[in-house]
């Protein structure tokens, strides 16, 4: 990962180096002003032996000490104006230091507060809420920067009630075209076999007794067919909530599809003892769903399906077809609702079955070769 600096640290590092370049001119600056008050002490330093000279006469003497003692006194006055300079000196930049700091904290508050909050609210807007509104408050150029951030958010709040609402629009009105159109499916051959039996019972009451038995055997099987589609769309409707319980998966396929095994050629194969947890009202549901499309895509007098069960990190039941394959580009839509290439079929299947392979933490893959057949592929937690 690339190491990029942040702009707290960008101002500190600039406030840091700003600062100490001002401590090193002040302190160039002291350093010059001592150096000219030595040189102007040098200047009127008198030698010592300066006060024992004897110019002749007492009284030129004596002027001669007296000015002697004034230099000394001036030494001395300018000795002690030198050490209250640097004193001063050490106080005016020890409060510098404190103003500066101080000053840099209020900026520092002022500037990176705003920016804080602007990115705490990115973040709350990347997770999808757009409810939020920051205070437009601060310095003229946060405050419009706050007011521009409030003004998108508003915006995307609107386009996505937008979306919401046309996204449910787009759902409900597939929803009923399926609805009508699956319905309209078992309802037509229960019209035809209600008029049939109505103009037999007028026409021809010999042979009403024949064809009513034949009729209601369709008219049941017609029903059948709705109530198998009202669950469907009930099932995928729920909001399902897994009860997992531990289980040998291979002897509980092999339960499932032992009545199958009757009509069709169905192997089992792999480990016997394979324990998963996995609510098994769910997994009853994903392995019927599987075995029932496999049995659907399989085009020879001859159904051949194989279960082949593994156990490694985790469980692996694979469920392979020998079938008429789907095409790859259909792959990535098999898991969708609604989506079907089946005459007689809901779409409901599949999207069932990774719904109830999600909520139990399970993963299921699918492979396929047109002509050649289809595996599909769970991968359960081992218990």
């Amino acid at each position: 990962m690339k190491f990029r600096i942040g702009i707290r640290s960008s101002i500190i590092v600039l406030f840091l180096g700003l600062y100490l370049s001002s401590l090193i001119l002040l302190n160039n600056y002291f350093v010059k002003q001592q150096g000219r008050t030595n040189l102007a002490l040098k200047k009127i330093k008198l030698d010592e032996s300066f006060a024992e000279l004897d110019y002749g006469t007492e009284l030129e003497n004596n002027k001669i000490r007296e000015l002697v003692n004034r230099f000394r006194e001036s030494l001395a006055e300018t000795e002690m104006i030198r050490n209250e300079s640097q004193i001063y000196s050490s106080v005016f930049l020890f409060l510098m230091m404190l103003i500066s700091i101080a000053v840099f904290i209020i900026i520092f508050y002022k500037i990176t507060r705003p920016l804080k909050e602007l990115q705490n609210a990115t973040a709350v807007i990347r997770k999808g809420d757009f409810s939020l509104k920051l205070p437009e408050t601060g310095i003229k150029e946060m405050k419009e920067l706050k007011q521009s951030f409030n003004s998108m958010s508003r915006e995307l709040n609107s386009v996505q009630k937008k979306l919401l609402k046309a996204e449910k629009e787009l759902i409900w009105k597939e929803l009923s075209r399926i609805l009508a159109h699956e319905i309209k499916n078992p309802l037509t051959p229960i019209q035809l076999s209600i008029q049939r039996l109505e103009e037999k019972f007028e026409t021809d009451p010999e042979k009403f007794a024949e064809i009513f038995t034949e009729s209601v055997q369709i008219i049941n099987q017609e029903i059948s067919n709705l109530q198998k589609l009202v669950r469907s769309f009930s099932l995928f409707a729920k909001n399902i909530e897994p009860e997992p319980r531990i289980f040998n998966c291979y002897h509980f396929i092999a339960d499932i599809v032992k009545p199958y095994q009757i009509n069709y050629n169905i192997q089992m194969k792999g480990e016997k003892e394979v324990l998963i947890n996995f609510d098994q009202t769910h997994f009853y549901q994903i392995i019927t769903n599987i075995l029932q499309n496999a049995i659907e895509a399989s085009t020879t007098e001859e159904t051949r399906i194989e279960f082949l069960i593994s156990k490694n990190n985790e469980a692996k039941i694979q469920i392979r077809d020998f079938g008429i394959g789907i095409e790859a580009e259909e792959l990535n839509k098999i898991f969708e609702p609604y989506y079907t290439k089946k005459k007689k079929g809901t779409g409901l299947g599949l999207a069932l079955v990774n719904k109830l392979i999600e909520i139990n933490n399970a993963e299921i893959k699918v492979e396929s070769v047109k002509g050649k057949g289809t595996k599909f592929t769970i991968l359960a937690e081992l218990a």
